[in-house]
């Protein structure tokens, strides 16, 4: 698996991606898919750097198969998740764009190897992530991971679920890509 950052060249990938119904159940709008343009407009400055949000793409065997984003939480949610400013906390969004592979362990991977990034290149001190409640197979995976959950948010909707640098961190001793991580 390797794990890079995600360039132009993947929007079109990424707009098929976000118009696939299992992906838009939980990461979008079911009713309204993006439309290419859109795609652009919200991940095109993620890419460039001028939004603090950094976009990945994962690979296995040379084939994109996965988005992530790691980024800084806003202010608000420091007070609001219960973290004192002086932290390093950072949240990631992750999910399979490719349904052939849901359910074979690629989702515990990717999560892992993405949560050592964070942890080892931004030198977070916790990582958090919201899955929807009506999600569990998401929720298993990150507590595969090793996250935990804190707290019900937005409502009782979604999980507020974190892994600290404490907690300490799953390796995968299977074999990599070249190229890793950048």
């Amino acid at each position: 698996m390797k794990i890079r950052k995600m360039v132009h060249e993947d929007l079109e990938l990424m707009t098929k991606w976000l118009n696939t119904k299992e992906i838009l159940e939980f990461f979008g709008h079911p009713s309204a898919p993006p439309s290419a343009r859109q795609v652009q407009e919200k991940y095109g400055p993620r890419i460039d750097g001028a939004i603090a949000v950094e976009p990945y793409i994962a690979e296995t065997d040379g084939r994109p198969f996965a988005f992530l984003q790691g980024y800084r939480i806003a202010n608000a949610d420091y007070a609001n998740y219960g973290y004192a400013m002086d932290e390093t906390i950072y949240g990631i969004d992750q999910f399979i764009g490719e349904p052939a592979l849901f359910n074979k362990g690629y989702g515990t991977r990717l999560v892992t190897e993405f949560v050592n990034f964070i942890f080892q290149e931004k030198q977070a001190d916790a990582i958090v992530l919201d899955p929807e409640l009506s999600n569990p197979r998401a929720i298993r995976c990150y507590e595969k991971c090793g996250f935990r959950k804190v707290k019900k948010i937005e409502g009782n909707k979604k999980w507020l679920m974190e892994i600290s640098r404490d907690t300490g961190i799953l390796q995968f001793s299977g074999s990599r890509e070249s190229g890793g991580k950048q």
